[in-house]
């Protein structure tokens, strides 16, 4: 039985008490009611032990897996953290320049990044010149990206200036 249905019955087995409005006697057989009620609360009681057991243990495996989550990102950053360094000794060694090391090749690209350096200078510049779309509000925070395109294009836009680097690869 399930327990929306045992609750359903005990509360169908209360209203099957008869009582004498004016006396207050019992005027049904309420041993025999009250042996199923009793029955009914034990058996729900049992099902309430299972669901306790069973949230016990969805939280005891909640946390183990919160612990494994932890030690595996500990080890994820460490593994990150070993593989900077070994990339750091390959450009040092290869020199800039594309190397091929037999099992794979390290090489160069560039790239470029917008350095936003006073972003109030920025951000009052653009709102003066409407490049609306090269900052967010309600705090306002400057769109590299869309400041980029702007300095691409030979915009001078004070406060941001576009970065050129270089990252390694290794294929």
């Amino acid at each position: 039985m399930k327990l929306y249905e045992i609750n359903a019955e005990i509360q169908r087995l209360a209203d099957q008490i008869d009582f004498d409005p004016e006396t207050g006697e019992i005027l049904c057989d309420a041993d025999a009611i009250f042996e199923q009620i009793d029955a009914l609360k034990m058996e729900r009681q049992s099902i309430l032990e299972y669901l306790a057991k069973l949230v016990l243990n969805i939280r005891a495996e909640a946390a183990a897996l919160k612990d494994e989550e932890a030690r595996l990102k500990n080890r994820r950053l460490s593994l990150d953290l070993k593989e900077n360094r070994l990339m750091k000794v390959l450009d040092r060694e290869c020199g800039g320049k594309k190397t091929d090391l037999g099992v794979a090749t390290f090489s160069y690209r560039q790239n470029s990044h917008v350095e936003v350096k006073d972003s109030e200078k920025a951000i009052r510049w653009l709102k003066r010149h409407k490049h609306t779309d090269c900052y967010r509000t309600p705090a306002p925070e400057v769109a590299k990206a869309e400041v980029k395109k702007l300095l691409k294009a030979g915009t001078d836009v004070p406060g941001c200036a576009i970065i050129n680097d270089y990252s390694c690869l290794l294929k």
